[in-house]
């Protein structure tokens, strides 16, 4: 397992690919890993890292990992099982001690959510480390 990591958070959105590419560059500068995760709701936990995902899992995942080799940036792979994608972010950055994690937000949803979306403001609201939103 890698240490003093950087967790950014994919789904796969031009977004989130913006917030990778944030995070990947922030890893660089530091001299710090990457932890690339995505939740996964709703299936059974695989014991297999990536092996078992559904394809637009390990497309997710791998255009991260891409990312991070053309940037010569340390990177590991973390499919999240997890009721809410939320939960799945905060429990990769305790269980890796990420310095911060950084993530998108899309703003869509309900009024409350309107400038952040509400994994983004669920992830904020709980965290107990440092959030870099990128919009």
């Amino acid at each position: 397992m890698l240490t003093d990591v950087i967790v950014v958070c994919t789904d796969g959105s031009d977004l989130s690919k913006k917030a990778v590419e944030t995070a990947i560059g922030l890893a660089k500068v530091l001299g710090v890993s990457v932890v690339a995760m995505t939740s996964v709701t709703g299936r059974p936990t695989h014991v297999n890292g990536l092996e078992g995902q559904t394809a637009e899992v390990q497309e997710r995942l791998n255009y991260v990992k891409g990312k991070a080799i053309e940037a010569d940036v340390k990177c590991e792979l973390v499919a999240e099982h997890c009721q809410a994608p939320y939960q799945g972010i905060l429990a990769v950055a305790k269980r890796y001690d990420a310095r911060f994690i950084v993530m998108a937000s899309r703003g869509l949803g309900s009024f409350g959510s309107f400038f952040l979306g509400s994994e983004t403001q669920k992830t904020l609201a709980e965290a107990d480390r440092p959030v870099l939103v990128v919009r």
